[in-house]
């Protein structure tokens, strides 16, 4: 009974089965911030760019902490025993109440003077401590956010968190800033609209999950041993999530101390763009850890190896492309956003390739955090990060943005690689396989024969461009369809086009 229940997890169709929602709204955020990004940068120019990303790294870096990983931990927490759900959720309110009280604190120290310290001491940019206060205001309401993911990502329904996160948010931002730029505010129209958009998909997620995330409600007390134990492996997993995150943003943060904030503009608008290519992987994955937890559960590693192998092969294929396009024609952002925006091509070929492979490597650590084993992971991740500062702290300085490129990649490659390899020889089961290889092949071929069939008639501007980027896609596609899509592949994506349309 038990093995027949997680095969049902491990079948095609309901991997997929939220994939269109989460894919379509995913393309949206995507498409919004992309816009938006050209805008403010064309705006503020990449000087104030730069200021805005190290303090957006700033928040985003608290934001991992606040949560206490309860992001994380209620994947398993609600995931791993459905019969228990609806008493569990009544818990909910509890874990809220306690990461919304624990984030005010940075903003009152921040209040308090911390923030003057920062400007002062370093990151030397004009305004930037009133610039900090304004966007940590934001951080209470992104730690609830991050835990009514967690929370509806356990109960395999992430669709009400990804329409908050992934269309109310950046809508309300494009329109707040463009609302605050007709009034003639520039980087504090960036700030101020950042800021109030979390507040505002956080108050539509919020009064959803009042409906949603209720639980039973029997007049039975709380059951403080059940809460004690998520916080048995909560802080491990909000540990892996701290490093995790502060291993992404390490080579940001530093190159805001060592370069300028030109520097860190131009890297930014890099890091935007590369981020296209884990977009497939971050919407095929969001109940990927509440289904690892539910087949490690009924120890069925046969259905944990499938969900996860189908996971990575078919980000791989919806991924290669992307990465091969940015690699080839990524370098030309500046056709988009004006000459103070040209970048190194090297630069951009390092953080794509680091990119692509998170897309692939990174998800094999559900195999770790969602199965008991959070404290291996956490580890490599704590270990991972010393390395990082250490390496940043010898490149950043001597080599500007390739050297915050080359450490990121050393990094987060290595660290993705070494988990990959400690889960293969734990649980002996093979995830990746030989099809990644062979995607990647496929899809840096069709780009490269796309780049030159088009050479004798570039003349480098944003037709052309685009031009060879969609034959590069094109080529893809057919050659994908015929050599890597498997029968099964095409019965669930013919199933699943109509739902996509409805949602489109």
């Amino acid at each position: 009974m038990a093995s027949s229940r997680t095969t049902e997890l491990a079948s095609s169709y309901h991997f997929l089965k939220g994939a269109p929602l989460n894919a379509a709204a995913m393309i949206y955020a995507k498409a919004v911030s992309f816009v938006a990004g050209i805008i403010l940068a064309r705006v503020i120019g990449a000087p104030q760019y730069g200021i805005f990303i190290v303090a957006r790294n700033i928040l985003e870096s608290c934001g991992i902490i606040t949560p206490l990983g309860l992001n994380v931990a209620l994947l398993r927490h609600l995931g791993a025993e459905p019969e228990r759900l609806s008493a569990r959720l009544t818990q909910l309110t509890f874990f809220r109440s306690l990461a919304f009280g624990l984030a005010l604190a940075p903003c009152v120290v921040a209040a308090m003077g911390l923030s003057t310290f920062v400007e002062e001491a370093i990151y030397r940019y004009p305004q930037f401590s009133s610039i900090l206060l304004v966007t940590l205001i934001a951080l209470p309401f992104a730690t609830d956010l991050a835990v009514l993911s967690g929370a509806y990502r356990g109960i395999l329904r992430p669709e009400p968190y990804v329409i908050a996160n992934c269309v109310v948010q950046p809508t309300a931002r494009l329109l707040l800033i463009g609302l605050l730029f007709a009034i003639g505010l520039r980087l504090w129209a960036v700030v101020v609209g950042t800021s109030a958009s979390y507040v505002i998909s956080w108050a539509v997620l919020a009064l959803q999950a009042r409906k949603d995330l209720t639980g039973s409600r029997t007049g039975r007390p709380q059951d403080w041993a059940d809460i004690r134990s998520l916080f048995v492996y909560s802080p491990s997993l909000g540990a892996s999530m701290v490093f995790s995150t502060w291993l992404g943003t390490a080579d940001s943060l530093f190159l805001g101390h060592f370069g300028t904030s030109k520097d860190v503009g131009q890297y930014a608008v890099i890091l935007m763009v590369a981020q296209l290519i884990g977009l497939a992987g971050e919407s095929l994955g969001q109940t990927l850890g509440a289904r690892v937890a539910l087949c490690f559960r009924h120890k069925d590693l046969i259905a944990m190896e499938k969900v996860l192998a189908d996971n990575i092969r078919r980000a791989a294929i919806l991924s290669a492309p992307i990465f091969a396009a940015v690699l080839f024609w990524g370098d030309r952002i500046d056709l988009v956003l004006g000459p103070s925006f040209a970048v190194d091509f090297a630069v951009v070929a390092v953080i794509a390739a680091r990119t692509f492979l998170q897309t692939i490597f990174r998800y094999s650590g559900f195999a770790l955090s969602m199965t008991g084993w959070h404290l291996r992971e956490t580890a490599l991740l704590g270990s991972g990060l010393l390395f990082s500062l250490l390496i940043c702290s010898i490149l950043v300085p001597r080599y500007g943005q390739l050297g915050a490129a080359v450490a990121s990649f050393a990094t987060l490659v290595g660290v993705d690689l070494v988990r990959y390899a400690v889960v293969r020889t734990m649980f002996g089961i093979k995830i990746v396989d030989t099809s990644v290889a062979m995607t990647t092949a496929l899809a840096v071929m069709t780009s490269g024969l796309a780049y030159l069939l088009m050479l004798p008639f570039d003349d480098r501007t944003l037709p052309s461009t685009i031009l060879q980027a969609a034959i590069s896609f094109a080529l893809y596609a057919g050659s994908a369809w015929l050599l890597l899509f498997t029968s099964e592949d095409r019965a669930v994506i013919s199933s699943l086009l109509p739902t996509f349309f409805q949602v489109r």
